[in-house]
């Protein structure tokens, strides 16, 4: 005879009961799938039919097939198309209409857009329809633009709009030194602009608030601020003559001849110089009188013989730190005094170079007389100047 514990009696019946339990989930998740199907089906529609709730750039068009979407839209751009808008950039205002800039919305890939995002098959399609209708769905067309037309447009805008920046800039009044002040400039976003254009005029709306395009401040590269030190310099350079020293001369500067060989910053410079068109003559005079050309090495022919003629060094300004020298001197309270920098000047043929050469014979020669017609004297003479020293 068998007789069971009480500990086995009471496992069974938690397994009978863990099986029931399994058994009703299954039951209640396959109800709850075919609810679900049924439900989906219930709102899957006609693949043919746009989704309720879908818009295309603001019109609703459920319901509606594709081609009757289509349609409908593309009837309503073309009353808008050759409406304007009004754009304005800063002050300036402008219009422009959707037809002027080629601009045309791609209904068709619109439509094709909006009818993919409810789609599916059967209860999918349902589900996609049914979070449709109670979210909507908007889409936006692709717009294409003749690139040059609008680029067109944003040069008109820009042309009105746009302002260069001016950087500050020293500039002399006879012996006064002042400041002109800097101005910050304008600038259309052009590719900001763009988008801004084209959106609004592929739109099916036409609005009686201008649309705004986005101008952007350009700031210049040189401010007053900047230009103190360099007009406290040049304020300097001015006050007082500055002697310029060379070798065992000496010359005196008054103020406004200093003022003459300052350039001034401008066009974005920062820095006071001794320099322009003034400054270079007066160098080239100061070099004329403390300089010495060189001479290149030469040849002297005696009879048949030709002897080499040695070269010779010369001396010129270096007209850079020349110049250097006369603006620290200048802008010095106390020493004025500027001495010039003197530079040996080689020949460009040098002895040693020569005597390479060889030349050290006569190899032929040619005789002509100076007579005959005005004009031969002349031919003659100008070539003798051109062939004489030629090597």
């Amino acid at each position: 005879m068998r007789v069971d514990s009480p500990l086995v009696a009471s496992s069974a019946r938690r397994r009978a009961r863990s099986r029931s339990a399994l058994l009703a989930l299954l039951a209640a998740a396959a109800t709850a799938a075919l609810v679900a199907l049924l439900f989906g089906l219930a709102y899957s529609g006609s693949e043919r039919q746009l989704a309720e709730g879908t818009s295309v750039a603001g019109v609703d068009v459920g319901g509606l097939t594709r081609q009757q979407a289509e349609a409908e839209l593309t009837a309503r751009f073309g009353d808008q198309s050759t409406v304007p808008v009004t754009f304005t950039a800063g002050e300036a205002s402008f219009t422009f209409a959707a037809n002027q800039l080629g601009v045309h919305p791609d209904w068709r890939a619109a439509v094709a857009a909006a009818a993919r995002a409810s789609d599916g098959f059967g209860p999918i399609r349902g589900f996609r329809r049914l979070r449709t209708r109670f979210f909507g769905a908007e889409v936006l067309p692709p717009i294409a633009v003749s690139n040059a037309a609008l680029e067109f447009a944003l040069d008109k805008v820009a042309d009105e709009v746009d302002r260069p920046a001016v950087s500050a800039a020293l500039v002399r009044r006879g012996l006064r030194i002042e400041t002109v002040p800097e101005r910050t400039g304008l600038a259309l976003e052009r590719e900001a602009a763009a988008n801004a254009i084209v959106r609004a005029l592929g739109s099916l709306e036409r609005s009686m608030t201008p649309t705004p395009l986005p101008v952007v401040a350009a700031a210049p590269d040189v401010t007053a601020r900047m230009l103190a030190s360099a007009a406290r310099r040049a304020r300097v350079a001015v006050s007082a003559p500055v002697t310029v020293t060379g070798p065992g001369r000496s010359w005196r500067l008054s103020r406004t001849r200093i003022a003459k060989l300052l350039s001034m910053p401008r066009d974005g410079a920062r820095r006071l110089a001794i320099a322009g068109p003034a400054a270079a003559a007066y160098f080239e005079t100061l070099d004329e009188r403390v300089g010495k050309p060189p001479r290149d090495a030469g040849f002297a022919v005696s009879g048949a013989s030709v002897r080499v003629v040695p070269a010779r060094a010369g001396m010129r300004l270096d007209v850079p730190e020349s110049a250097r020298a006369l603006l620290r001197a200048a802008t010095s309270s106390d020493e004025r005094v500027a001495r010039l920098s003197i530079v040996t000047d080689r020949p460009q043929r040098s002895t040693a170079e020569a005597l390479a050469m060889g030349i050290d014979r006569r190899m032929s020669t040619y005789k002509t007389f100076n007579s005959g017609t005005t004009d031969r004297i002349t031919n003659l003479r100008l070539g003798v100047g051109l062939l004489d020293d030629t090597l």
